[in-house]
């Protein structure tokens, strides 16, 4: 909920076509999801010494028991609806496509390769049997009325004899032609909505876009709202109408669009491997070769716990990969805490440039908060000593290794941080 739409029209055109302003309001209630089985090599998520236990604001903890595992090949069911006083416009096919190409290739992405989605799409637009002005939907509806218009599109797909898939996960697509913004796009987990085929609805998310809407908001929010069903919590401030002072452009959960995932947050989806995490324990100095957070291999975290539910946590950011149009590059640094409820700062990113508006090469990114953090990565010679004790410098970066060859690869040398306890 970073901007409102007259914001981001004003936008330079070149930073509107990247940024996706991330304005879901996201209800997790209850149960995990039916997902399809789980490869036995996929990583376990958040644990070990450096993991954090969960606390009551749930999202950035460790995953919850029985909830979604996004890995592997999964096709959930994406159902498109228009309605007696709404009838769609655009051709099927080409509002389906318009979503989910993207989000495939987005979530390979950011998973390097490990969940590889698919969607069961309806051969056709499917009749809601109520009228549009009687569902009542807006930004953060409550559970009933978001269950009521699933179980009707859920009824509507099963008499038009569409293949629902048997994820129980649910993707609700309206047409341009409603009158709802990204904003009123949400995504609800059930523990007893309606069954599709072979298993209950777990998990729905409702996707609204208009045609004047920034296409790569829309796009952006459809992977948004899918990582919500994955159990991601929003890093916009929800109490300012989304604002993302506290996360900025780094994670999809904050802006989408504009960059990768958290480091984190692929630990925590189980596409990090504990092995790529550096854990800095004890009293001692500790020191991570920190590869970028989209490379596949190296470590792609350093982290200290600095309670039960609380931790820092340093990454390196490049342009490369998702992360190909950010505008500063470094290490970026933030704290994690499990207590911390979702809309409400459970992440928060050091700023290394306080007040600097961005600085040159930022100053053009907007909304403001999004400008004066896209520059927040530390570079060599820089250091940053958290609350509690917690030191991190960085030593050197990739520059230092000398000219990539075979044995010594940009990945393998990344940025090198110490860690170090007070």
């Amino acid at each position: 909920m970073s901007t409102a739409p007259s914001t981001r029209r004003s936008l330079p055109r070149r930073a509107a076509r990247h940024l996706g302003t991330l304005l879901g309001t996201t209800a997790l209630l209850a149960a995990g999801l039916a997902l399809a089985p789980v490869p036995s090599s996929a990583a376990e998520g958040i644990s070990g010494p450096c993991g954090i236990l969960p606390g009551d604001g749930g999202g950035v903890g460790p995953r919850q028991p029985g909830a979604p595992r996004p890995v592997g090949r999964q096709r959930p069911a994406l159902l498109l609806v228009d309605f007696p006083d709404r009838l769609a416009r655009t051709p099927p096919a080409q509002r389906a496509a318009f979503f989910t190409g993207y989000a495939g290739d987005q979530l390979r992405q950011a998973s390097y390769g490990a969940l590889r989605l698919g969607f069961h799409t309806s051969p056709g637009w499917l009749r809601m049997p109520r009228p549009w002005s009687a569902y009542g939907l807006d930004r953060g509806s409550p559970p009933s009325v978001v269950r009521a218009y699933v179980r009707d599109a859920v009824d509507a797909a099963r008499a038009a004899g569409a293949e629902l898939g048997d994820t129980g996960l649910v993707f609700v697509v309206a047409d341009t032609n409603v009158p709802a913004s990204p904003s009123v796009s949400q995504a609800h987990l059930f523990g007893d909505v309606p069954h599709l085929a072979g298993g209950p609805v777990r998990g729905a998310a409702l996707i609204f876009g208009r045609q004047r809407d920034d296409p790569a908001w829309q796009r952006g929010n459809f992977v948004h709202e899918a990582h919500h069903l994955h159990g991601l919590p929003d890093l916009y401030n929800a109490a300012t109408g989304a604002s993302v002072e506290y996360a900025g452009g780094w994670d999809t959960m904050s802006l989408a669009g504009v960059s990768d995932l958290l480091g984190w947050h692929k630990w925590k989806l189980g596409w990090l491997a504990g092995e790529r995490v550096g854990c800095s324990e004890g009293t001692a100095p500790s020191e991570h070769r920190l590869a970028p957070v989209t490379a596949r291999r190296g470590t792609a975290l350093a982290v200290a716990r600095t309670g039960p539910h609380t931790a820092v946590v340093a990454e390196a950011r490049t342009r490369t990969g998702r992360d190909r149009g950010i505008c500063a590059e470094g290490v970026l640094l933030y704290t994690v805490d499990s207590r911390v409820a979702s809309g409400a700062g459970p992440v928060r990113v050091v700023d290394s440039r306080p007040g600097s508006l961005g600085g040159p090469a930022c100053a053009g990114r907007g909304p403001a908060e999004h400008a004066e953090l896209a520059d927040a990565p530390f570079q060599p010679g820089e250091h940053h000593t958290f609350p509690g004790g917690v030191t991190v410098r960085i030593l050197d970066g990739p520059g230092h290794c000398g000219r990539p060859d075979s044995r010594n690869t940009r990945d393998d040398c990344g940025y090198r941080v110490r860690v170090t306890k007070s």
